[in-house]
């Protein structure tokens, strides 16, 4: 008889829970001993406070809810809720609440029975003493929301009540009756007060149009185009050699505001997902472009095939990209950041392929001598002194500042309550694309939403406030009645019926009639600068004093950006030189221009930006400069330590820029490595004044030399 063979149980060895796989090591997984719950759970809160929400946003609700904290125990400190002088701060049935200890924690993180009452009183002290507007109202109802929401799972979330069964107060204090009626009487308010309603305006391909040719008038196109056709060449001429920091600067300042409006045009970008690009988020084949690129500087027409040359552009920092992230991103969600921008040489003021490639060509080549790190931003900040700073996006201001002195200087009128704002491009490069381009060029709704990263849920709100109240103002305005030429927008969509339709006699007559009056100018014009260039042959006056464009109206735009049609050039605009060419504003040792400094050199402004775009305190500057004296700071551009800098650096072409801000970083690093030998609780308790910043330091410095003689005053 055979023996049945039992089933042998292999007891497997137990693996360590807490063990991680080498994968999870290389990933960074925890080890053993930190993976207990409570552990866990403090990394799990620390995560949730990191990552929820923005830090910008995260960073603005914290100042929020401390300011409203510290507000109400100053009350109870100064004993302020009690009567004083007959009158009392509450209502007679409120007045025993406000007496009761527990008050005092009311705004706390946990709330409690009065914290409704407390954030009432809060939000009417802002905006009714202190007469703040809505967005204070609404800035301190969000914070203090996220504040209870987040404090114990969902029991502080929904309507604010009384629990029988558990008897506690449940649900969040802002959805009580007593804040939303506070929150509805500061907006009642604020519509009361006649304040006008801001709105802003789209800005359209006209309105581009009109800042281009302004932008003419103080910078020619043939000035910065020749200047950067001659450097890409290798090959500069003299003039080029020479130029000026005014002139540099002037260029820089006409050439990012160009490429930066553009783009936010075509890309419909808020401010600030475009002034956070960086280099690295930029695809750009330079065997395709440059090509491209070199015709369009020659003025030569773009073929076929150059016209379907492109690079791409990854919006990295766009607003919803989160929250894609977190409902699982899809392979095809993959490429909704990423647009591929074409030349548009028919549409000159909003062809960001030019403009764009053009200023990260006089980036490269007039400002830095080298190619873009990948860490540099495409927008970088500029000192006063007119030096880049690589490692530093501009600002809002600074863009809502070229907006104000574009829009006001190139005459675009505006009614009461519109403004143009960093969101006018937004606004006016979708209305262009849905509403107001060629027939056959308009896009479908589903493309405008895609190309504008609007959620789907924003089709009935986002994108109906942006195009289709647009659209429906438009055929149902009838303010251009009294118009000689009637668009009779209501009978077709955007009235295009008006395009189909066969010309008439009586408009044929008014062609006719245009086409007289420009040739009129035309005559006219010509016949003056004949007689400039006679006077001129004769030794008087030099006929550019006589050629103005305050003596003849400025001319049309060139015929490539009216008709679609015509040929793709890149042509100057035709209006009259009114500043200096190109030779008159490079240095010639004289007439007060500032020679251009070396390639490459900075001296980083502190405190330094960090990589998320904060900054760091004050008090900390000082030791930035310490820094930057003895190690120097290679990812600001500082590559050799200040104290290491040659003379030459800080004389002649360069001391203008460098000279002063030097001494002033050598003032404050000497003193603190010489004169108290790097101790610097020795140096904070002799200048307590680094606490308010560099500047505050400095001034203390220079008193304190004066008074042991290092500094002898001035007869």
């Amino acid at each position: 008889m055979t023996r049945a063979k039992g089933k042998v149980s292999k007891a497997k060895a137990p693996v360590p829970i807490a063990e991680a796989s080498p994968k999870k090591r290389r990933k960074g997984a925890q080890p053993a001993e930190s993976t207990t719950l409570p552990a866990i759970n403090k990394i799990k809160e620390q995560a949730k406070h990191q990552h929820k929400h923005a830090q910008a946003t995260r960073k603005s609700y914290d100042g929020y809810v401390m300011r409203g904290q510290q507000w109400l125990k100053t009350h109870f400190n100064s004993g302020s809720t009690r009567q004083q002088d007959g009158e009392s701060l509450v209502v007679a049935e409120d007045s025993d609440a406000y007496e009761d200890p527990t008050f005092r924690e009311a705004l706390e993180r946990i709330p409690n029975l009065y914290s409704d009452k407390a954030l009432a009183l809060l939000i009417s002290y802002k905006c009714f003493h202190e007469d703040c507007g809505v967005s204070t109202c609404d800035g301190l109802s969000a914070a203090f929301k996220k504040l209870w929401e987040e404090s114990a799972g969902d029991t502080y979330r929904g309507k604010w009540h009384y629990s029988d069964p558990r008897q506690r107060w449940e649900g969040n204090p802002v959805c009580s009756a007593e804040v939303q009626d506070i929150i509805k009487s500061v907006r009642h308010k604020a519509n009361s007060d006649g304040n006008e309603r801001t709105h802003s305006i789209a800005m359209t391909k006209g309105h581009m149009d009109r800042i281009l040719a302004w932008t003419e008038t103080i910078c020619p196109q043939v000035q910065y185009i020749s200047l950067i056709s001659a450097i890409s060449t290798g090959n500069p001429t003299p003039t080029e050699k020479t130029l000026t920091l005014e002139s540099r600067t002037l260029f820089t300042r006409v050439l990012m505001n160009l490429a930066f409006s553009s783009t936010c045009w075509n890309l419909w970008t808020r401010c600030f997902e475009l002034i956070k690009l960086k280099r690295k988020e930029l695809t750009i084949d330079h065997y395709e472009i440059t090509p491209v690129l070199d015709k369009y500087l020659n003025g030569e027409s773009l073929s076929m095939k150059d016209l379907h040359t492109h690079f791409q552009v990854f919006l990295s920092n766009r607003k919803g990209w989160q929250r894609k992230v977190d409902k699982g991103v899809k392979e095809a969600d993959l490429r909704c950041n990423r647009y591929n921008l074409y030349p548009q040489p028919d549409m000159l003021s909003c062809d960001c392929f030019f403009w764009l490639l053009l200023w990260l060509t006089f980036l490269e080549s007039v400002h830095y001598g080298r190619p873009l790190d990948p860490e540099d931003y495409v927008f970088p900040s500029v000192s006063t002194n007119g030096v880049i700073q690589p490692h530093e996006h501009i600002s809002h201001d600074t863009v809502q500042a070229w907006i104000n002195e574009a829009t006001t200087a190139a005459g675009i009128p505006r009614g009461p309550g519109d403004s143009f704002t960093t969101h006018t491009y937004r606004r006016g490069g979708a209305q262009w694309r849905w509403m107001f381009a060629p027939i056959g060029k308009r896009w479908t709704l589903a493309r405008v939403r895609w190309w504008g990263s609007w959620a789907e849920n924003e089709n009935r709100n986002t994108l109906i406030r942006y195009l289709l109240d647009e659209l429906h103002s438009y055929e149902s305005d009838h303010s251009d009645a009294l118009c000689p030429t009637q668009q009779e927008a209501d009978g077709s969509l955007l009235g295009e019926h008006t395009l189909a339709k066969p010309v008439c006699t009586q408009d044929l007559q008014m062609m006719q009639e245009c086409i007289t009056a420009d040739v009129a100018v035309l005559r006219s014009d010509v016949c003056r600068l004949a007689t400039a260039f006679v006077t001129h042959s004769t030794g008087s006056e030099p006929w550019q004093q006589s050629f103005t464009p305050s003596s003849c109206p400025a001319p049309p735009l060139p015929p490539s950006q009216l008709n679609p049609s015509a040929s793709h050039h890149i042509r100057p605009f035709l209006h009259p030189v009114r500043l200096q060419s190109l030779s008159q504003i490079t240095c010639n040792g004289t007439n007060g221009f500032r020679p251009l400094p070396e390639k490459g050199l900075l001296i980083p402004d502190v405190p330094v930006q960090r990589t998320d775009g904060s900054f760091p305190p004050r008090k900390d500057s000082w030791k930035q400069i310490i820094q930057h004296w003895l190690k120097g700071d290679p990812a600001c551009g500082l590559h050799l330590p200040l104290r290491d800098w040659p003379g030459e650096w800080i004389r002649g072409k360069n001391k203008d820029l460098f000279a002063t801000k030097y001494k002033q970083r050598s003032v404050i690093a000497l003193e603190f490595l010489e004169r108290y030998d790097g101790n610097e609780a020795a140096f904070m308790a002799a200048y307590p004044e680094a606490d308010d910043g560099h500047t505050a330091l400095l001034r203390a410095i220079n008193r304190a030399r004066r008074a042991r003689g290092d500094i002898l005053p001035r007869k």
